[in-house]
């Protein structure tokens, strides 16, 4: 029993000497238009942290604030997966799998999908995430005023850029 015991624990040793903790985020700025209004003003700051666990895979979790010029401002947070399926030296595509609450005044949102992105590697601790559009669910509101969406959302508003630090 003790021999099984080591060589577990030797093995929980071994994976997690070779795994890296990195925080960081991303942001994103666009312009919304509705009808015929005027153009406004929207942010994002995402701030994540997350743990490498080999050269293909990673999870972490993601807590962010968006806003509108003069209007709403939500909360948002969403744990990740994120598998990167094309690697090199310098540059990882990869997909992340997502599961997101968006709290916006009173209002409650909920997402799962994939969002698709891009990594470059400057150095061996930092990073420039790119995150381009999402596929998946999307549901905000109650009741009457519930919007479902399903599909590929790509535009403007739907782009992040972002630099991680690994430890």
């Amino acid at each position: 029993m003790k021999k099984i015991f080591m060589t577990m624990a030797a093995m929980c040793v071994a994976v997690c000497a070779s795994a890296q903790v990195y925080v960081g985020g991303g942001v994103g700025i666009g312009s919304t238009k509705v009808g015929d209004g005027d153009s406004k003003m929207n942010y994002k700051f995402v701030p994540e942290i997350g743990y490498q666990f080999d050269k293909n895979w990673e999870a972490g979790l993601t807590v962010g604030w968006e806003g509108v010029e003069n209007g709403a401002h939500s909360f948002e947070i969403a744990p990740y997966a994120r598998y990167n399926f094309c690697t090199s030296k310098l540059v990882d595509l990869f997909l992340e799998g997502t599961v997101g609450y968006v709290h916006t005044e009173g209002v409650d949102g909920y997402e799962f999908g994939i969002k698709p992105g891009v990594k470059v590697n400057l150095s061996d601790h930092v990073a420039f995430v790119t995150k381009v559009g999402f596929l998946g669910y999307q549901q905000a509101g109650d009741g009457a005023a519930k919007v479902k969406k399903f599909g590929f959302d790509l535009d403007g508003t739907n782009v992040q850029f972002g630099l991680n630090y690994k430890f």
